[in-house]
């Protein structure tokens, strides 16, 4: 036996925002060290899927230290505006600290939550996530928000932690996700309890045709999943109907 029993009952997503407050100095190292780098590589894929031949207007939800923002920026697209929402303020000052060094000034970064951005109606040709999505309180109202977002035809992009559906694969990531990442998160982050939140959202967070599901009940088309490093990670996308026209 590999592992203890999965956890039935989802932690509660209430005020985590100060849950990232307290680890946002170690957040970035702790990315990438307990994703092996492989984080970097599913940041990457999402900037793919952003359409070239115009000016993009980008918003990023929980974009916490604008890790995923910088990835977009740095592709081939042409992003003519980016602005990051997030609750926690610690996070968004270490993001600020990243876009500064990077002389990125003109970039926003504000406080906003994924269920009520403060953005306007149709202000955006691209919304994006990562890993973020299982962080909300009502996963339904958040994904009407984001097509709320959305012009007619814009583009949704979810990255998300997953669990792989290979039997053995699942038993060593559980062996991973339940005892090793806590032990090391909370070990280098001072908070072992931030890290067991982490394994108990995404084992009890849908994946896979589960939440394209509810991606299509928001309104989305075109929803697709794409699995990542043996389905360790996700991306989702999906598109904004263009509105009928009136006869």
């Amino acid at each position: 036996m590999t592992s203890s029993a999965s956890p039935t009952v989802p932690p509660s997503r209430k005020d985590i925002w100060k849950m990232f407050d307290r680890i946002a100095p170690r957040y970035d190292l702790l990315n990438r060290s307990l994703s092996f780098g492989r984080d970097i590589a599913w940041r990457k894929r999402m900037r793919r899927h952003l359409p070239t031949g115009r000016p993009l207007q980008v918003i990023d939800l929980a974009t916490g230290t604008a890790d995923q923002i910088l990835f977009l920026l740095e592709g081939e697209a042409e992003i003519s505006q980016a602005r990051g929402y997030d609750l926690s303020e610690e996070m968004l000052e270490v993001g600020r600290g990243k876009l500064k060094e990077r002389k990125l000034e003109h970039i926003q970064l504000l406080t906003g939550d994924a269920m009520d951005c403060p953005a306007p109606d149709q202000s955006a040709d691209i919304v994006t996530i990562s890993f973020g999505i299982r962080n909300v309180l009502d996963v339904p109202t958040a994904l009407a928000d984001m097509k709320r977002l959305l012009v007619p035809g814009g583009k949704l992009l979810i990255l998300e932690a997953s669990v792989p559906a290979n039997p053995v694969v699942r038993a060593g990531y559980l062996l991973y996700f339940r005892h090793l990442l806590p032990l090391i998160g909370g070990w280098v982050s001072g908070d072992r309890a931030a890290y067991k939140y982490l394994n108990e959202t995404v084992e009890t967070f849908p994946c896979g045709d589960a939440f394209c599901s509810l991606m299509r009940d928001a309104g989305f088309t075109d929803v697709r999943a794409e699995p990542m490093t043996f389905g360790v990670a996700t991306l989702y996308s999906g598109i904004r109907p263009e509105e009928p026209r009136e006869s």
